[in-house]
């Protein structure tokens, strides 16, 4: 790019690249995208790429392709994952493993990026061909190969609640350390959640195991949140935009592609000034003439109604 962001030149990576990635028909490589920085070293920052209809191990069951970049735009070499990859994610077919990708930064502090990887249609929690949906928490290897992997679903501990046909992980972003736990926490897009579907966000604060502290939906009953109408299918991409509003918090940009404002299906995006942590209180909470210091958020809940 050049600084007026005019182009300057481009590199097109498909299935004839050299040292890219192997596709097939349909595999639909590059529905998402994500840079997860110099995952080898090298000084050159990567790539992941989704290819949620790969057939690699299944019917549709999804892929994504690490790409180790050169400084040209070429590729050094490739790295796929799928559902026969060690240490990989479990898939069953139609789950579309790689319909969204985030860069989690590195979240079990072994000084390697790890990564968030949605598969929408995932039926964990209900029947088959539910589509309640799930995302995969990728520990990585700095040569693109997966060391451990946590699957979050509508049956994980202190995670998302979730219907069928929801479609959980239709996005999914880093929203940083929302909670000031010292671990980066994930927005995770429901494009059909809500009822009829209208959407929702869940905010999931995330412990570094890839295991789930807590959980908050947004949707259209939420104080504050979104107004929306049936179909907007809001929580169909999500994307961190930083302090917006400078009050110390990440804000979102969550977009609703089939809102019908000013005309069908024009859609919308939602900018969501987030919330942080309540903050700690001072009391002389047991009258002994000291006082305490403890989360407001507590003091709030055992003493509804006080002043």
């Amino acid at each position: 790019m050049n600084t007026d962001g005019s182009v300057d030149s481009t590199v097109e990576i498909n299935s004839s690249t050299p040292n890219g990635p192997v596709l097939f028909d349909v595999d639909l490589f590059g529905f998402s995208i994500v840079n997860i920085g110099d995952l080898d070293g090298d000084g050159v920052s990567d790539l992941a790429v989704g290819a949620p209809e790969d057939d690699d191990g299944g019917r549709r069951r999804g892929a994504v392709h690490i790409i180790f970049m050169n400084t040209d735009g070429s590729v050094d070499s490739t790295v796929e994952i799928n559902s026969s990859t060690a240490n990989g994610p479990v898939l069953s077919d139609h789950d579309s493993f790689g319909r969204s990708v985030a860069n989690i930064g590195d979240l079990n502090g072994d000084g390697v990026s790890d990564l968030a990887i949605g598969a929408y249609l995932d039926d964990d929690g209900g029947t088959i061909l539910t589509n309640r949906g799930a995302v995969h928490i990728m520990f990585m290897n700095t040569d693109g190969s997966v060391n451990s992997t946590a699957e979050i679903n509508s049956s994980t501990a202190n995670g998302p609640v979730l219907s069928n046909g929801d479609e959980f992980g239709t996005s999914v972003a880093n929203i940083g350390d929302l909670n000031n736990d010292g671990v980066s926490d994930l927005a995770v897009g429901a494009s059909r959640g809500d009822g009829f579907d209208r959407g929702a966000v869940h905010t999931l604060f995330m412990n570094t195991d890839g295991s789930i502290d807590s959980t908050v939906e947004i949707n259209s009953s939420t104080t504050n949140g979104p107004v929306l109408s049936n179909g907007d299918r809001f929580g169909s991409s999500v994307a961190n935009i930083g302090d917006l509003n400078n009050d110390g918090v990440s804000d979102l940009a969550v977009g609703a592609p089939s809102d019908d404002e000013g005309g069908n299906q024009r859609g919308a995006v939602h900018i969501m000034f987030v919330a942080g942590p309540l903050s700690a209180c001072s009391v002389d909470l047991d009258g002994d003439g000291d006082v305490d210091i403890l989360d407001f958020g507590v003091f709030q809940e055992q003493f509804t109604g006080s002043q």
